[in-house]
């Protein structure tokens, strides 16, 4: 599954997965932290029992120490103070008698006057407590009338800062998503230059070099976008120069041959005569078929609309009428329009009829097939058709089915390979299977025209 995520959803998947790690780390070391804390105090009644014990000091502390213990025990969590009346009652506190009896116990002060109030709107009245809930107040009457007033200092229950009605948890959430966004956004412009980068390079025809050193991007795309249009250049250059090389072998070629020809007649011997005509037409033959193969890389950039099954009944019914055992199908699926080369094209089309000739016993069958984006040609052919292990292998240059060196069975080996450059640098497929009339098949696959 992985292999088939892209470059960028591989780095916002990493970005994911290392943001997800440190929260996960966030969270085990605070709950590693809490877990190591020293505890040696914490109890299940923590504020009952910090209150109980400032009863006991000021009950036996004198009168001059009790403002030192005051002093010590007033803080951020808990306000102690000596009044001399009971203060009043308070709308937003209740009495609580459970809890004032666990503090009685803690402080050991049975028979003694406390008075204990928790929240009289708790905020979990569901919940189900051993007391009524969390000590807010305590008031205890000292014997020498006064009263002490132990206060907790906490923050109201349910009370919570709040922007715009939300919490500030999900507009936490909301900031991480923007941001997430605009990682992502920023992000794709930076890999815009790498896409714009790959159109060109899959554009490239070997002819001309796209000016992509100027695509904006980081310093590192820039230059490879330099590297990539300066490896064009030197492509451009390199194919140029093979094919001045190409025209010029075959012009001095032919021009041999042409002589060899003229000197061939002067021969007196007719069957002598005979042979060597017949090496210089074979050697004429592999000469041209060989420079078609060196520029098949270099098919004509021109395109045309054309209905490749009017092309391929041309070819089947020249063949047909030489005396080729050939039988074209019918195409009842209407036009079978591509874009390409027409020459080009038409070549295809002979070499792959030709093989089936060759190979072929006494029946060959041709069709044009469309099925949906695809124009097919199926040549089938009742010969001994070709090996699961060679069907790779018979596209390759100068390889030979036919073992022999013959020309009139092996051939030179270059057809297949032809047709297969030619097809794919129509942007098509061909490929070989097992046909039904026992021989090879093969199929040449084209992308459909569209409408015009």
């Amino acid at each position: 599954m992985f292999t088939q995520v892209g470059f960028l959803g591989r780095i916002m998947l990493i970005l994911m997965a290392a943001l997800a790690v440190v929260i996960l780390a966030t969270l085990g070391l605070a709950r590693w932290e809490r877990a190591a804390r020293p505890s040696p105090y914490v109890t299940a009644f923590p504020r009952l029992e910090q209150v109980a014990g400032v009863i006991e000091l000021i009950r036996k502390a004198g009168t001059d120490d009790r403002p030192a213990i005051l002093r010590a025990v007033n803080g951020e969590m808990l306000r102690v103070e000596i009044l001399d009346r009971l203060p009043e009652e308070s709308d937003e506190l209740a009495r609580a008698p459970r809890v004032e009896a666990t503090l009685r116990s803690f402080a050991d002060a049975e028979g003694e006057s406390i008075r204990a109030y928790t929240l009289a709107d708790p905020p979990n009245p569901s919940r189900r407590r051993a007391l009524e809930g969390r000590l807010m107040r305590a008031v205890w009457r000292m014997p020498d009338g006064g009263f002490l007033v132990l206060s907790a200092i906490e923050a109201p229950r349910g009370i919570s800062l709040r922007l715009f009605g939300l919490p500030p948890g999900i507009w936490i959430g909301i900031l991480g998503l923007g941001v997430a966004g605009l990682a992502l956004a920023t992000v794709q412009r930076e890999f815009r230059p790498l896409r714009t980068l790959t159109e060109v390079v899959a554009a490239f025809d070997g002819t001309r070099p796209t000016a992509a050193a100027t695509a904006p991007g980081a310093p590192d795309i820039r230059r490879l976008a330099q590297a990539v249009h300066g490896m064009q250049e030197r492509v451009a250059a390199l194919l140029q120069e093979r094919s001045f090389l190409i025209g010029a072998i075959s012009h001095d070629l032919k021009t041999y041959l042409t002589r060899l020809r003229l000197r061939s007649e002067s021969v007196p011997d007719p069957e002598s005569r005979e042979r060597i005509v017949n090496d210089l037409d074979a050697m004429t033959d592999l000469i041209e078929t060989s420079l078609a193969f060196a520029r098949g890389t270099t098919v004509s950039q021109r395109r045309f609309r054309i209905d490749l099954g009017d092309l391929v009944a041309v070819e089947a019914a020249e063949r047909a009428a030489l005396g080729a055992p050939i039988a074209m199908d019918e195409f009842d699926g209407g036009e079978a329009p591509v874009t390409g080369d027409p020459v080009a094209l038409r070549r295809v089309v002979g070499n792959v009829l030709e093989n089936a000739v060759k190979f072929g016993r006494t029946r060959v069958a041709v069709s044009v097939r469309r099925s949906g984006g695809l124009c097919r040609i199926v040549v089938d052919d009742d010969g001994p058709g070709i090996a699961e292990a060679e069907r790779s292998a018979i596209f390759s240059p100068f390889y030979r089915v036919e073992r022999s060196r013959s020309r009139r069975t092996g051939g030179s080996g270059l057809g297949l390979a032809i047709a297969r450059q030619i097809v794919e640098a129509h942007g098509g497929t061909i490929e070989v299977d097992t046909a039904p009339l026992g021989g090879a098949r093969l199929v040449v696959s084209l992308p459909a025209a569209g409408r015009v």
